[in-house]
């Protein structure tokens, strides 16, 4: 198989539009977990901003899949930022029980005995 000028030329300016990101593909839907890793945010994030991502809900009910159209969410993310792609830091979630408050100054705390 020999390739001539212009299949070279055919398949550079592929690569080129992969290398852009202007392929069309790029516009697939996601769920919320890709779409936080490709954003570098929690999965609660998206979840938290999903109406304002324009989430395409695949089924009714209020537990029903989501998915994202990535293009489109990062043409939100760039306006609503004045053109910075990547959303803010997350801030962290605590989870569990909250913790008791700190001891009084000077009360030191209990250590429990060994098991048995």
């Amino acid at each position: 198989m020999k390739l001539d000028a212009d299949d070279i030329e055919a398949v550079a300016a592929r690569v080129v539009e992969l290398l852009e990101g202007r392929d069309d593909s790029s516009s697939r839907l996601v769920d919320a977990a890709t779409l936080a890793r490709t954003l570098r945010v929690d999965r609660d994030w998206v979840y938290a901003r999903a109406r304002e991502l324009e989430a395409i809900r695949l089924s009714d009910g209020p537990r029903a899949p989501l998915r994202f159209d990535l293009r489109r969410v990062r043409e939100l993310l760039a306006v609503r930022n004045g053109s910075r792609a990547r959303p803010a830091e997350p801030t962290p979630r605590r989870r569990g029980r909250p913790r008791k408050s700190a001891l009084p100054p000077g009360v030191k705390p209990v250590r429990a005995r060994p098991s048995r």
